[in-house]
């Protein structure tokens, strides 16, 4: 075999390793989307949607009847409604006028490996009065 053919013979090789690789990547993945049901009688409700990006997934919480003007913390914890872990596994940006964009350095993958919720609170404030929550699960 010849260098020409050896040189040919690895290029596409390599290029049938990226293109599996590609393929394979969560990149591509489908989003979750994620209802969250008022809790406490708040009456607020809505869904997140997660995007997956690689090792990192991007978190966007919709949430109707919020208080206008108030930033609600919000977290993934692990656990599942309502009853999580009161310590938060993954902080998200506070929802504001119904809505939080926040990418966490955690693959949809990972969330999904065991029971985790999105959970959101009345206020700084008041951390221990849940709004309203959501389990994370494979629809």
């Amino acid at each position: 075999m010849g260098p020409g053919l050896s040189a040919y013979i690895m290029k596409k090789t390599i290029v049938s390793l990226v293109v599996a690789g590609l393929a394979m990547s969560p990149v591509w993945a489908k989003p979750l989307r994620v209802p969250l049901k008022a809790e406490n009688g708040s009456g607020e409700n809505g869904y997140a949607m997660l995007y997956p990006h690689g090792a990192r997934t991007r978190v966007v919480v919709h949430l109707r009847n919020t208080p206008k003007g108030i930033a609600q913390p919000d977290h993934i914890h692990a656990g599942t409604c309502p009853y999580v872990n009161p310590r938060p596994a993954y902080m998200l940006s506070p929802v504001k006028n119904g809505v939080s964009v926040t990418m966490i350095h955690a693959s949809l993958k990972m969330l999904l490996a065991k029971p985790m919720a999105i959970n959101v609170h009345e206020s700084p404030q008041d951390l221990r009065k849940y709004v309203a929550c959501g389990d994370i699960r494979a629809r």
